[in-house]
């Protein structure tokens, strides 16, 4: 059966340590698969954030271009509609055109002021002759198909600094009543300053690129990771690994390129990625700083208690050792307490079995005495019988009725229950009192009187008889006035009082402390005594202290030549 109550103990232990494991991976599985989600939300939104970011960016960008393209438009037609540009063209040889250059080369600082990026402003004549330059760079005329609108040139490229260009051009006509007259035409030259300024603010990020790429899919300005045949792209496309953005700019045939990896796109992301795995490497620390922190102050600790349990059988006298000071050190506290009190309980069990098996040998032992008294008490009960008949027969009625009072207290003694009521106990004293007045002749005398109320109520057996034969044997047989022994029973159905009084020699005050300290070790007599006069003072305390416990008082107060009292308070019924 031990080891039944062990394995299974055993058993639970391992299964809390199995559950425990499962808790810890559970809640690890959780919060990775917790974390994994985050950083999954957190790349969407980083991207989708990203994407609406380089998205506005790019449509900034595009309508800044614009916006360029319509100030060139504005500066174009400011030059082409001057009357001294027009004056300038339509002279008829180089000696007016002589005299009208100082107007044309006002005019055209004028608009270099303007413009910081204008280079060059460049004349031709209907014939597609040079016929004015004014500028710090010149670069050949492109071939360009002029038509009425503003027409762009490709990327042009200055030797002298190094820098690309580009050119501007538009016919210049003369308006007439029939019509229109083409005069010649004019180049604007302008450096990329502008264009390079709105690239680099378009630039989301240094992994990604920008351009302005001409007709031809070559770069007139470029910012970030450009590769030449990004050039290509002429449609906004998004695949895998990036993200492309492609648009004509007005009428310039000019496309703005803008593409964007996708892994650029997502280098917020990546710092809160990576935030992500600090938080949750120092999340996982904690857990498993918590999870041995509870392995350690609950799991262990319990499992402790378990295995204190399974060997506590093997010695009762152990305890836990107390280790926490939390609410599993309370229990083993309290388990503690309980084991002692346990223990307690059994040692008062153990004593109340020893007090029981003592009062039981105690019964015996008053029967014995009692047999020592009659050795056949049916023999004895014939014996008297015959001796009243005989006493009746030659008329001694005294001798018949003394005979008749020790042949009933005799039955009294040895026969019936541990318990009798007040009033049969009462009955048997009056016929020992009967007894002692014929012992003595008259010269001693017991008085007995009882309240109704206690007639009925259980008292034990033989508990007043001896100590009334004390009170005479050793009380009054000395005395050689006459003596009495007074004895009052009263109370009620919870509580008698018992009083045997005498007037006879009392005890000297050494015999009376004695006595009481006789009382206070009365448990530790390995015999009842029995003093020769009958069963004993000690033994009807013996007895009362088994049969009430410490719910009866009993008192003794004595004097030398005045006398004896004896006084007990009885609960109704034994404990």
């Amino acid at each position: 059966m031990f080891q039944y109550i062990t394995d299974k103990i055993r058993g639970r232990r391992k299964r809390l340590l199995h559950d425990y494991i499962a808790i810890f991976i559970i809640m690890g599985m959780v919060l990775l698969l917790s974390f994994l989600i985050i950083g999954y939300i957190a790349n969407s939104t980083t991207m989708e954030q990203s994407r609406n970011s380089s998205r506005v960016i790019y449509k900034q960008a595009r309508e800044q271009l614009e916006q360029v393209e319509e100030d060139l438009q504005n500066m174009y037609m400011n030059v082409v509609k001057n009357d001294s540009v027009l004056a300038f063209l339509e002279a008829a040889d180089s000696y007016e055109r002589w005299e009208m250059l100082e107007s044309v080369q006002g005019m055209v600082g004028m608009n270099r002021r303007i413009n910081r990026n204008l280079e060059n402003i460049i004349f031709y004549d209907e014939d597609g002759n040079l016929i004015f330059a004014l500028g710090n760079v010149f670069l050949d005329k492109p071939e360009l198909e002029l038509n009425e609108m503003l027409n762009f040139s490709g990327r042009m490229w200055d030797e002298a600094t190094k820098q690309p260009c580009f050119e501007v051009g538009l016919p210049i006509y003369k308006e007439e009543t029939d019509g229109y007259t083409l005069l010649g035409s004019a180049y604007l030259l302008f450096n990329v300053g502008n264009l390079q300024e709105i690239m680099d603010r378009a630039l989301l990020n240094r992994d990604s690129a920008i351009a302005i790429v001409d007709g031809n899919g070559r770069a007139i300005v470029k910012a970030g990771q450009w590769e030449d045949y990004y050039g290509d792209f002429e449609t906004a496309l998004e695949d895998k690994k990036r993200l492309v953005y492609a648009d004509y700019i007005g009428t310039t045939g000019w496309r703005i390129v803008n593409v964007i990896p996708k892994k650029a796109l997502l280098t917020g992301a990546e710092q809160m990625r990576n935030i992500t795995y600090v938080t949750f490497l120092a999340v996982v620390s904690m857990m498993i700083f918590l999870c041995a922190m509870l392995y350690k102050r609950i799991i262990y600790p319990i499992s402790r208690q378990t295995a204190f349990m399974a060997g506590f059988t093997e010695d009762t006298h152990q305890r836990i050792e107390v280790l926490e000071e939390n609410e599993i050190g309370e229990m083993a506290h309290k388990m503690n307490q309980m084991l002692d009190d346990i223990e307690k309980l059994n040692g008062e069990i153990i004593e109340s079995n020893r007090k029981y098996l003592e009062m039981e040998y105690a019964k015996k032992q008053t029967e014995m005495i009692a047999y020592r008294s009659q050795i056949n008490p049916h023999f004895l009960y014939n014996t008297f019988n015959c001796i009243r008949g005989m006493a009746l027969y030659h008329g001694e009625k005294e001798i018949a009725e003394l005979t008749m009072a020790l042949s009933s207290f005799f039955r009294y003694s040895v026969q019936g229950e541990e318990t009798v009521t007040v009033r049969e106990a009462l009955e048997n004293l009056q016929r020992y009192a009967r007894i002692i007045q014929y012992r003595f002749n008259g010269k001693h005398r017991v008085e007995v009187e009882a309240s109704r109320e206690v007639y009925l109520v259980k008292i034990p057996k033989m508990l007043l008889q001896p100590l009334v034969e004390n009170a005479v044997l050793h009380g009054l047989e000395t005395k050689v006035d006459g003596g009495v022994v007074h004895v009052a029973v009263s109370g009620t159905e919870q509580k008698i009082v018992a009083v045997v009084k005498d007037n006879g020699q009392g005890f000297p005050e050494e015999t009376l402390v004695q006595l009481r300290q006789a009382m206070e070790c009365y448990d530790r007599e390995g015999t009842i005594p029995d003093d020769g006069h009958g069963i004993g003072f000690l033994n009807v305390y013996r007895r009362l202290r088994l049969f009430y416990g410490t719910a009866a008082e009993f008192t003794v107060e004595s004097r030398a030549g005045e006398g004896t009292e004896i006084t007990m308070v009885l609960p109704a019924g034994g404990r």
